[in-house]
């Protein structure tokens, strides 16, 4: 069976699946997605509370006093509040931290769509497979009949019979192999989608393979703007502990007693320089902060590192494909034609027209294999 006119059987048989953008719509929707969400959404309302101040407490008192001169009731009250950091502002500090945690979010939605694009394309690679070793099978056990009546015939010898069995049954082991594949990647795919039957893929919006990969700089990798996040984070909360007054309490009492009013207001200044806390608290910033630098460092030159190897992966397995695809498999198809004209003019046999029909369906599926890698 020509390949390309399989292709097109391929695409049209799968048409009114599942294409990939709407899996990758539904995945967002997903109870996975939604999990990550929801504990985006958590950790932002916490990473807010670090902005807020604490509301400010109403005190009242009451006491029946008697004295020789007079009795009757005794009353006060009064608003107190704790500050923190009154001369210094933490709104930068919680939109870094709320930057970070949407970035961290950004790139877990980001990861589980790409496991979904990869497991989608291995699926359709595998059921392309399975689809042409089933063809390919079909069309060799149509040959295997007359093979049989030859061997009756004496034409062939029996060790030709078996090997041409041998063969004919390890590509039937082949199609159950690919299917296999096929299922199981659907079933990932179902597993992960939850909220969305997927009872066929589409397999028509394949992108074409390339050998190059456009990759954006280091800077804009997900990972390392969180890093850095949290690193201009730290950064400011390394300014804010090095403030002089991390808090401040104040007090508005009015108090009635029997001979007199009194209203006091009264201030308290923790003295955190009078200790040790604050200095390790600076220390403990200073570490954090060495620490993320160290880290971004690293992560950059990793991700560096891994995505050379990836590429020169990529081009290597490009190569391999498109040696396949241009020039072998049109070769082989080639040498399939000219083995059955031979046979059908009497200038060639059996054997040589088996051999290159094997050696162009192990070719094919050769060429599916490495484009499922």
């Amino acid at each position: 069976m020509n390949i390309k006119l399989f292709l097109v059987f391929f695409l049209c048989i799968n048409i009114y699946g599942e294409n990939l953008s709407e899996i990758l719509d539904a995945l967002q929707n997903s109870k996975k997605a939604l999990a990550i969400k929801e504990g985006a959404n958590s950790s932002v309302y916490e990473a807010e509370q670090f902005g807020i101040q604490e509301a400010p407490e109403l005190d009242i008192g009451l006491s029946q006093a008697d004295e020789e001169s007079d009795s009757g009731l005794e009353y006060s009250f009064g608003v107190t509040q704790n500050i923190s950091y009154p001369f210094s502002t933490k709104e930068g500090i919680v939109e870094l931290d709320v930057k970070s945690i949407k970035q961290e979010l950004k790139h877990k939605l980001h990861l589980i769509s790409l496991d979904a694009a990869s497991r989608y394309h291995k699926a359709c690679v595998s059921k392309e497979a399975s689809d042409m070793a089933l063809a390919l099978y079909e069309e060799q056990e149509s040959r295997f009949s007359k093979l049989e009546l030859l061997y009756e015939l004496g034409e062939i010898s029996k060790k030709d019979l078996l090997f041409n069995k041998l063969d004919l049954v390890k590509l039937r082991q082949k199609v159950s192999s690919y299917k296999m594949s096929y299922l199981s990647e659907l079933g990932y795919l179902q597993e992960m989608v939850d909220n969305l039957d997927i009872k066929q893929i589409s397999c028509d919006d394949l992108e074409d393979i390339k050998r190059y990969v456009e990759l954006k700089s280091i800077d804009e990798h997900a990972e390392v703007k969180n890093i850095e996040y949290k690193h201009n984070s730290v950064k400011k909360q390394y300014g804010l502990h090095d403030s002089l007054f991390t808090s401040l309490s104040y007090g508005l009492m009015y108090e009635k007693e029997l001979g007199a009013d009194r209203l006091t207001l009264g201030f308290s200044i923790p003295l955190n320089t009078l200790t040790s806390k604050k200095e390790k608290q600076r220390s403990q910033y200073l570490y954090t902060s060495r620490a993320l630098s160290a880290q971004k460092d690293y992560l950059s030159s990793h991700i560096k590192k891994t995505s050379k190897a990836s590429q020169l992966k990529i081009e290597t397995i490009y190569d391999q494909y498109m040696l396949l695809k241009s020039d072998i498999l049109p070769m082989s198809l080639e040498l399939k034609k000219l083995a059955k004209t031979a046979l059908d003019e009497g200038e060639g046999t059996v054997m040589e027209y088996l051999d290159a029909t094997r050696s162009y369906s192990e070719n094919v599926l050769e060429m599916l294999e490495v484009k499922q890698s």
